[in-house]
């Protein structure tokens, strides 16, 4: 049996994962549990449990029936079901709606959809690449004006400083 996953849209390849584009990836099945480390140069989907260790040079895809408790050091990780432990990711971690991660996490770039649930230590690292093209990366940029925008966007109110309540706006056009 041949299986192969495809990124949900368009342009979100990981360097990993565009290498092996035409492998299959690895697989972990639900009914699976590995203890130890796994170590793969191919995109990985886990639907099953994991304790220890995993390195991946593609894309690890945490499933909804996943339970992970592990060190991680991969590409870019999306997160379905669960997972504890340490993250290395070296490009972006994406938490979907039914993802649960509780883990000391170092990223480039973090996705958390609605309904997705994190607790933990986070280390945003930046590239060139998530810097440039105007768009904001969570904790990825140094400008003082970032964390008053972060509150704005969290939904504290500024009303006793004065502060507009309108959606907010590039600092420099002030």
């Amino acid at each position: 049996m041949t299986m192969s996953y495809q990124p949900s849209a368009p342009g979100t390849e990981t360097p990993g994962s565009q290498a092996a584009a035409n492998e299959p990836l690895s697989l972990i099945d639900r009914n699976s549990s590995i203890e130890g480390t796994f170590t793969t140069t191919r995109d990985v989907r886990v639907e099953g449990m994991v304790r220890g260790k995993i390195v991946c040079q593609g894309l690890l895809y945490v499933a909804e029936s996943a339970d992970i408790d592990a060190t991680v050091e991969a590409a870019s990780v999306t997160v379905a079901g669960k997972l504890t432990g340490d993250v290395t990711c070296r490009g972006r971690l994406q938490i979907t709606g039914t993802g649960r991660v509780s883990a000391t996490v170092s990223t480039e770039a973090l996705v958390i959809d609605e309904g997705a649930f994190y607790e933990g230590d986070l280390n945003m690292k930046s590239s060139s690449a998530s810097v440039s093209g105007g768009s904001s990366v969570l904790g990825g940029s140094s400008d003082d004006e970032s964390p008053s925008v972060l509150r704005r966007l969290a939904g504290s109110d500024d009303s006793e400083s004065g502060a507009s309540t309108d959606p907010p706006r590039d600092p420099s056009s002030n």
